[in-house]
């Protein structure tokens, strides 16, 4: 629903990844939402040691080419748009 209010359309899962863009969401907030050591002890940051930067920037990954895809659509329909 959120994406039929942001974008104009519906979005499926099987669209955005193999992994579907719900888990993808719900394993965003997971990562935003959980307790990181680095955040408390600055100096062990770099280390990853709960693997969260590494699970982050996969994330990241996903979400970007989603919405890149979304902007090449909405590129696209435009194009069209103005030359009918």
């Amino acid at each position: 629903m959120t994406c039929r209010m942001v974008f104009g359309k519906k979005y499926m899962d099987e669209e955005s990844s193999e992994r579907g863009f719900k888990s993808v969401i719900q394993e965003g907030l997971q990562l935003g939402a959980a307790p990181n050591l680095g955040d408390y002890i600055p100096c062990i940051a770099p280390l990853d040691l709960q693997g969260f930067t590494k699970r982050m920037k996969v994330v990241h990954r996903v979400f970007d080419d989603f919405l890149e895809k979304i902007v090449e659509e909405h590129l696209q329909s435009r194009d069209q748009g103005e030359s009918s």
